[in-house]
C-alpha cells in the first residue's frame, strides 16, 4: 500500500488492543462451478454502502478458502446465531472436510445458505483491495435475509460470547 511506513507496532500487542472491539462472526460460503463446496469464517465483516448495496469483508493474503471463494464470484455471507460457536470453529480450519454434517440450503443462485444463521447476504463480487497482510473484498448485495428472534454469536478479546439483553 503506498504512503505506509513500517512502524515498530508489536503485531501481539496490535492484536490485543483491537481485539477490545466487539464483532459478530460470519461464514462466507460458495460454491464452485465443479460443485464443491467452500467456506471459511470470518470475523472481519462490514456493511460498506447502502446505494449502490455493498458490504466487505477481509481475509488473509495467504487464505486458500478466499482464493476459492474469490474463483467463484460469488458467496454468501451468514452472520452466525449465539447457538453456532461449533460451526464456527468447524470453518475456521484450513484444511480438512469442512462441511461434514452442516446443514444448509441454496439461495436463489444456488449458493450455500447455512441453516440457523441469523442473516444471510448473497453477493457477487464487486472489487479487491490490498490491505497489507489482508485482502478487502468488496461485494455486491444481491439477495438478503434475517431472522429478527434469533441472537449473534458475538468475537472479543479472542473468544466467543453472547448477547444478553436486559429484561424490560
Amino acid at each position: 500500500m503506498s504512503g505506509l511506513v513500517a512502524t515498530a507496532i508489536d503485531p501481539t500487542h496490535l492484536r490485543e488492543v483491537v481485539g477490545a472491539y466487539v464483532s459478530g462472526l460470519t461464514i462466507v460460503t460458495s460454491r464452485l462451478p465443479g460443485g464443491e463446496l467452500v467456506g471459511m469464517t470470518c470475523q472481519s465483516f462490514h456493511s460498506l454502502s447502502l446505494d449502490p448495496p455493498l458490504v466487505a469483508f477481509f481475509a488473509g493474503n495467504h487464505s486458500k478458502s478466499y482464493a476459492a471463494l474469490r474463483s467463484a464470484g460469488r458467496y454468501v455471507i451468514n452472520v452466525l446465531a449465539a447457538d453456532q460457536k461449533a460451526l464456527a470453529l468447524q470453518f475456521a480450519r484450513s484444511s480438512g472436510d469442512k462441511w461434514t454434517g452442516v446443514k444448509f440450503h441454496d439461495d436463489a443462485a444456488g449458493l450455500p445458505r447455512l441453516d440457523g444463521a441469523i442473516a444471510h447476504i448473497s453477493c457477487s463480487q464487486a472489487a479487491e483491495y490490498p490491505g497489507g497482510d489482508h485482502m478487502i473484498a468488496v461485494g455486491q448485495v444481491r439477495e438478503l435475509a434475517h431472522d429478527p428472534a434469533k441472537r449473534p454469536l458475538l468475537f472479543f478479546r479472542s473468544d466467543f460470547h453472547r448477547l444478553h439483553v436486559a429484561e424490560e
